[in-house]
């Protein structure tokens, strides 16, 4: 038996908040936050959000937030998985609103300084920030967010292959992915357990680079690309 439906129930708002990250070995881990236009914390960076729209699907409702809020298309996401649900009472102060966050994984190409500039229709643009390990500082419950989004990212490399995919490009070199796992995990991963993960990996398959312009010889840098 169900309820009845009663019009003085209070129903909590459903918010869409993103966690866009992109990943090069120059420039590292990053995650991005648009300047809020409007009160509260008019002003302020944090997560690109919206409210769902009635009959919006969750996924789409991310890709609105990320477009409108901060200027990332959807031809730039190369990847987008739900991180979880956040429904602490008063992590809004207007009125109670659950959050369902996301993960974007956005090419780095279009995560550029230059084009974190372009305003998105709504007026906003991304920042990229590199992670240091400390909060950014961001209003809401955004801090806790993206430390969760990064926790997925942590626990779900190389097992989910899609995700990794997205971060590391269609072929990497083996630096590529020391660089991430340094940046996930704060520390420089062990060359021989390294390599041997990447051989034994059957969603892996290795390829010689071409030399490098050095003039010194030896042997190419390993580079690994995906099977499927």
């Amino acid at each position: 038996m169900t309820d009845a439906p009663s019009a003085a129930r209070d129903q909590p708002l459903i918010a869409i908040d993103v966690v866009p990250v992109s990943f090069t070995v120059a420039e590292g881990l990053r995650v991005a936050t648009a300047r809020r236009a409007y009160d509260p914390y008019a002003g302020r960076e944090a997560l690109p959000g919206v409210l769902l729209d009635a009959a919006e699907r969750l996924a789409d409702g991310a890709r609105r937030a990320l477009r409108t809020k901060a200027g990332i298309g959807t031809g730039a996401v190369r990847h987008l998985t739900q991180v979880g649900a956040f429904d602490a009472p008063s992590r809004d102060p207007r009125e109670t609103a659950i959050s369902i966050a996301f993960t974007a994984v956005v090419a780095p190409d279009t995560a550029s300084p230059a084009a974190g500039a372009a305003a998105a229709p709504g007026g906003g643009s991304a920042v990229w920030h590199p992670l240091g390990g400390g909060d950014l500082g961001l209003p809401f419950d955004h801090d806790a967010i993206v430390g969760a989004a990064l926790d997925q990212v942590r626990t779900r490399l190389w097992r989910d292959v899609p995700m990794t995919r997205a971060l590391l490009g269609d072929v990497f070199p083996t630096s590529a992915a020391a660089a991430l796992h340094a940046a996930l995990h704060g520390s420089a991963p062990d060359a021989g357990n390294l390599n041997r993960a990447l051989r034994t990996n059957p969603a892996l398959a290795r390829t010689d680079a071409a030399p490098t312009a050095t003039g010194r010889g030896g042997r190419p840098p390993a580079t690994w690309t995906w099977t499927d």
